[in-house]
């Protein structure tokens, strides 16, 4: 259903105001703060209809309208209008000029001015498709158990504990390390399952117990999607600043979610397939009464960075998006 510009106009005024005040919205505080030049009448009439075609819900503690999800989801989609402060704008454009920080340099400060501006939540996910593994480290810690060392080029440390039972068993572990070293360093992330793939015959021919090797070995320290992806959530915290997650309950249920990579991976599907700054709904994620807000910045190296604000449904997606969408913009003269 298409609204009209009347009717898109109060559903606007509505979601914006209700950003704010975290409490429903009522004619009279139309009229007051808005629109003071229509009546009482008027202004509940149409709210009436924009309730009835499921674009506000009346609450059972108050006689004023909340937004709903679809109307989230009709003004994300045809009233949203991307706004960022000259501040904001400011502050961000003094960090993306020193061009002598490193593109995640930039990113993480950004991050910060943007965690204190909103006081909300936000996930960095790197991609990082032009990284390479470095090294391989094996140490004994005890009788029945080494560690495993991985160094990426992008200095990320990765420890994986193995455990054996006999001595032939540490040799083939000893053996697989120096195959690694020999076969795998310098090897781009995005080439890695490949190439190991075609180390199992090698290993095959050099070690004493093969099945032992591929399951305890290969299958555990080399988590494909781990290794190239990283995720970091900053300002968790702010989150108890919203009243819908005063419960600590739910509370701990946003956390848990949050920590979920699976969560991530689906964000970043819906991004990249979307384009642009992409708003995610509590309820296409199993999470009513929370959102997220996405984008992706991609480099000349091909790698990719999505970064996401998280909050409740009613945070203010004008700025969110506008700022997102400015990050975006600037990153990528910045690339080039």
């Amino acid at each position: 259903m298409e609204l009209s510009k009347r009717h898109s106009k109060l559903l606007k005024i509505i979601i914006e105001d209700y950003a704010y005040t975290a409490s429903p919205i009522a004619s009279n505080d139309v009229i007051k703060k808005y629109m003071k030049n229509v009546s009482s009448a008027t202004v509940r009439n149409d709210m009436a209809v924009l309730e009835k075609h499921g674009f506000l819900e009346k609450t059972h503690t108050s006689s004023g309208r909340i937004p709903s999800i679809e109307g989230y989801k009709y003004y994300e989609k045809n009233i949203l209008h991307p706004t960022i402060s000259d501040d904001v704008k400011n502050k961000l454009r003094k960090i993306f000029n020193n061009r002598e920080l490193s593109i995640d340099t930039i990113i993480d400060q950004s991050v910060e001015i943007l965690k204190e501006t909103f006081k909300l939540p936000l996930m960095v996910t790197s991609n990082h498709n032009a990284e390479k593994l470095k090294r391989f480290d094996l140490i004994q810690i005890d009788k029945g158990q080494a560690l495993i060392i991985i160094v990426t080029s992008g200095g990320e440390v990765i420890k994986n504990t193995i455990n054996f039972n006999t001595d032939k068993q540490f040799d083939d572990i000893a053996i697989c390390i120096r195959v690694f070293n020999d076969r795998l360093v310098d090897t781009p992330l995005t080439q890695l399952e490949e190439k190991i793939i075609s180390l199992k015959e090698i290993i095959r021919k050099v070690v004493h117990e093969y099945e032992f090797c591929i399951r305890q070995i290969i299958e555990k320290i080399f988590n494909f999607k781990k290794i190239s992806t990283k995720t970091n959530i900053v300002g968790t915290k702010y989150l108890t600043l919203q009243h819908e997650f005063h419960d600590i309950n739910r509370l701990n249920q946003v956390l848990m979610f949050l920590e979920d990579t699976n969560v991530w991976k689906h964000i970043s599907f819906l991004q990249e397939k979307q384009g642009k700054t992409n708003i995610t709904f509590g309820d296409e994620i199993g999470q009513k009464g929370l959102a997220i807000a996405s984008t992706t910045i991609k480099s000349c190296n091909n790698e990719k960075r999505q970064l996401s604000i998280i909050g409740p449904t009613r945070m203010d997606y004008s700025k969110v998006q506008g700022v997102l969408d400015f990050i975006r913009e600037e990153m990528e003269k910045y690339d080039n």
